[in-house]
């Protein structure tokens, strides 16, 4: 559904119904879709978690500069409770699917 609409989204902006402007809305769209599935795979290969502890981490050390203090909680016991179960391939395959379509629209011109 989402893909559908960003097609139709670019192909109303560009204004243009021919095959290239076919090609163009199927490509642009392909490409937004190809970006969403970049941020799933970084946010499920823990980017975003390693990020979010290296800045706890900074600020407690920066809070106690005689590092007497001791965290209690590691990266893995941090990861325990921030699961991730959503796929990201969906969002891949859809991507393709669409540049591939731009591809075959625009050689066919």
């Amino acid at each position: 559904m989402g893909a559908a609409v960003l097609f139709v989204f670019f192909l109303v902006i560009r204004g243009n119904c021919s095959l290239a402007g076919i090609s163009d809305a199927f490509a642009l769209s392909g490409i937004c879709l190809l970006i969403a599935g970049l941020f799933q795979t970084a946010k499920s290969l823990h980017f975003y978690d390693l990020i979010i502890y290296g800045f706890q981490k900074f600020v407690n050390i920066w809070k106690n500069r005689d590092f007497t203090q001791r965290s209690s909680q590691g990266y893995y016991e941090f990861l325990q409770g921030r699961n991730y179960k959503k796929g990201f391939k969906e969002c891949y395959i859809t991507a393709g699917a669409m540049i591939l379509c731009s591809v075959v629209l625009c050689f066919w011109l």
